[in-house]
């Protein structure tokens, strides 16, 4: 044998702690792209939360602005109910007052018209509650 030749236990030592360097190397150098890509990772992911909070923030504006448009439409159509509605109650008023006052004027004609009459009716009335009183 020759002098260059070692013997396999160092050969054996040699190549384990080159193996060793070697894995150790690999794994420093996974370890450093590990942390690359996390600190892009958390990067994006800081982007797209600030990004969404922009969006959620003009979401929560647009409905606000929608909710305040549909308030004023249902607004203004109940204020025009309302004044559709207090217009036909007045008129109604109107036209029931004309009628009583029509009525009145009607009974007062015939009480002078036919007072006889209008006493023996009122007391036919008077005698038929008195009646229904009693029960």
């Amino acid at each position: 044998m020759s002098e260059n030749t070692t013997d396999p236990a160092s050969l054996a030592n040699e190549k384990l702690e080159s193996g060793t360097a070697h894995a150790k190397a690999a794994l420093d150098e996974t370890t450093a792209a590990a942390k690359e890509v996390l600190e892009a990772g958390k990067k994006r992911a800081q982007t797209a939360i600030a990004s969404s909070k922009e969006h959620l923030t003009q979401a929560a504006r647009d409905l606000g602005d929608a909710a305040n448009a549909k308030y004023s439409e249902v607004r203004t159509q109940a204020t025009s109910k309302a004044e559709e509605y207090k217009g036909r109650a007045q008129q109604a008023f109107t036209e029931a007052s004309s009628k009583a006052r029509n009525f009145q004027g009607d009974t007062e004609q015939y009480i002078r018209d036919n007072p006889l009459q209008a006493v023996g009716i009122a007391a036919g009335v008077g005698f038929v509650i008195g009646l229904i009183m009693r029960r």
